[in-house]
């Protein structure tokens, strides 16, 4: 073989090495592409399994809560002083009365059933624990009706209801 054929094939070997570096550095960004698509696919992925988890969690609590229902007797009233204290439009929680709030007997209060908390009422809704019943209530919830008529009509009844998040 000659010289130039020697510069030739080694012109050729260098050309060759060159595209293989080049093969492999594009394999490597590309496997390196491919892995932080994967991880951040995988981050995603454990966001939603998270909350996946939490909202689990949250209906598993809501369900044990749902089991410990009690029979109840409730009733409604409205802001008359007939069928409240001297301030009507004040709830026991100092805060003014409003669609959605029930008045609890004390007796449920202190067995945890306190402001701010929520329960449902089998066949009427879900409410918000804003006032307390007097005294000698017991094992009862009053809902609050701004119309006094509606909530005379309204009467007693017996209902399950249960403390939400308990």
């Amino acid at each position: 073989m000659q010289l130039e054929d020697y510069k030739n094939r080694f012109n050729q070997l260098q050309l060759s090495q060159a595209s293989a570096e080049g093969a492999l550095e594009g394999l490597q960004l590309s496997s390196y592409t491919q892995q932080l698509m994967l991880i951040n696919s995988l981050a995603d992925n454990k966001s939603k399994v998270t909350e996946l988890l939490r909202m689990v969690q949250q209906k598993d609590f809501i369900i044990q809560s749902m089991t410990r229902g009690r029979v109840c007797t409730i009733s409604a009233y409205s802001p008359t002083v007939g069928q409240t204290d001297d301030s009507p439009f004040i709830t026991a929680n100092n805060k003014r009365v409003r669609d959605g709030i029930v008045a609890v007997s004390r007796d449920l209060f202190a067995n945890g059933w306190n402001f701010g908390r929520k329960i449902y009422i089998k066949d009427l809704g879900v409410y918000t624990i804003d006032d307390l019943m007097h005294e000698r209530m017991r094992n009862s919830l009053d809902i609050f009706m701004f119309d006094t008529d509606l909530a005379i009509k309204f009467g007693k009844k017996q209902a399950r209801a249960y403390l939400l998040g308990a």
